[in-house]
């Protein structure tokens, strides 16, 4: 008797599991790290993507309101090299990263963990890194002429706003716009390198001033951490305004 062959069905992706319980709603700290990402000033000093466990993933490097430079990973398990963060805390740098950087949607921007599909969501939609927005222009447009002022500086991820904010573009060659102050702190953070434009790369020409005062401004920290609060009027004591006052009785010294 001829024996019949059926066709076997083809076996089913799991699902994939969210390392970290879905929050339904944002926790009131949550809200609180939101706040201070949204008033303590924080700046942008690069992006760079990544693939982790077959995942988009980004690295953010972001100098906190006090000077301090860390590094943000946002992957399945966003983290942020912050002694809030390596102490297990959902910390403000993160809160920053997704809510003002890549604009995440709301209801991401407080989970502890997120899937791929969320990832892939997230990077696709969120602002292009500099880099990648200079890559895909014209080389003809690269002239040194002044771009429009419209849009958001690539640093802060704030309006340009140029009626209230002084503005420096890349003379050299892309023309594009970026607050002062903040290209500023960037370039004070490059610890002895060139200054380069965060768009196009290409040496920075300045019009006043000596670059190399800026490039050197950066120290490190007892911590290990590259600082850069002094040469811009930041300072290196934490606002505690703003913080649970026995939680700051118990913490204050600990340089974060």
């Amino acid at each position: 008797m001829q024996s019949i062959h059926t066709a076997k069905s083809p076996k089913q992706q799991p699902e994939e599991k969210r390392l970290r319980r879905f929050r339904s709603k944002p926790p009131a700290s949550f809200q609180v790290k939101l706040s201070r990402a949204r008033t303590q000033r924080m700046i942008v000093l690069g992006r760079r993507r990544d693939t982790i466990d077959g995942a988009p993933a980004e690295h953010i490097d972001i100098v906190g309101s006090t000077g301090n430079v860390y590094e943000v990973t946002i992957s399945h398990m966003p983290a942020c090299t912050c002694p809030d963060s390596t102490k297990g805390n959902e910390c403000k740098h993160k809160v920053y990263a997704m809510n003002t950087v890549l604009k995440a949607p709301e209801d991401l921007q407080y989970q502890l963990a997120l899937l791929t599909s969320e990832l892939e969501d997230i990077f696709a939609h969120a602002p292009p890194i500099p880099t990648d927005i200079v890559d895909g222009e014209d080389e003809e447009s690269h002239d040194g002429k002044r771009k429009s002022t419209d849009g958001e500086c690539p640093i802060c991820y704030m309006d340009l706003d140029p009626e209230h904010n002084k503005l420096v573009w890349c003379k050299a060659q892309c023309g594009h716009n970026l607050h002062k102050s903040c290209f500023d702190q960037w370039a004070a953070s490059q610890a002895g390198k060139e200054v380069r434009c965060v768009y196009c790369r290409s040496t920075w020409e300045m019009d006043v001033g000596d670059a190399n005062a800026i490039k050197s401004a950066g120290e490190h920290t007892a911590d290990g951490y590259v600082n850069v609060a002094d040469h811009f009027g930041m300072s290196r004591a934490r606002d505690y305004s703003g913080y649970h006052q026995p939680w700051v009785r118990r913490q204050i010294g600990l340089g974060w």
